[in-house]
């Protein structure tokens, strides 16, 4: 997956409570099969975006020109919460955001986002509404997210700490994802196999495999 250091890139705020799964990536969309070309990029918040002719909605914050380019989603509560889906953190990836901020997010969601190189930042309440509100006031404006001194940069300048677990911020930085690791270890495991394969040969190995 993608490193994540440092971000400046322009925010969007969706100010939008429980937007759950099912309207990030909608069901029937799960049927495509995704691949270079056929992402989910489309697909990502499209109920939101697209009235039922299959029009933009030019009033949705990510459909305006200021918002267009931006790689940075400041949300509102519970973003991501319902099914467990990991399409829905592909959309996400897909149509090209690099970060979400906001005070809640659904923990399968957060952490399947997090597995993808998308880093989840949680500040409170108060102070998403006051850059989200800073974002309205000045549209295409930029934050940014330094991700080594876990800082969030807001409109104004603001300077706001948060938290992450030294576990994913490693593997953020490093961009490493669940497989990564276990094949940084492969010497490890390759020599365990061979030892236990000669130690007793009778039983099933994935050497064998």
């Amino acid at each position: 997956m993608l490193s994540f250091t440092v971000l400046t890139a322009v925010a969007a705020p969706l100010e939008i409570a429980k937007v759950d799964t099912g309207m990030i990536l909608p069901g029937r969309f799960m049927r495509r099969h995704r691949r270079p070309g056929h992402d989910y990029s489309a697909a990502f918040l499209h109920d939101l975006r697209y009235d039922d002719g299959g029009h933009p909605r030019p009033e949705f914050v990510l459909n305006m020109p200021a918002y267009r380019d931006a790689k940075i989603l400041v949300t509102a509560a519970d973003f991501g919460c319902g099914s467990s889906r990991e399409g829905a953190a592909f959309a996400v990836m897909d149509f090209g955001l690099r970060a979400l901020v906001g005070p809640s997010f659904g923990e399968i969601f957060q952490v399947n986002c997090l597995q993808n190189g998308i880093p989840v930042i949680i500040l409170a309440e108060p102070a998403i509404h006051t850059i989200q509100e800073q974002l309205r006031q000045r549209p295409s404006a930029e934050m940014t997210i330094d991700l080594p001194q876990q800082t969030l940069l807001g409109p104004d300048g603001t300077r706001w700490p948060f938290d992450i677990s030294p576990l994913r911020k490693e593997r953020l930085l490093r961009g490493l994802d669940d497989i990564d690791v276990t094949l940084e270890l492969r010497d490890a495991i390759e020599n365990f196999e061979a030892a236990r394969l000669a130690g007793v040969p009778w039983l099933p190995s994935a050497r064998r495999a």
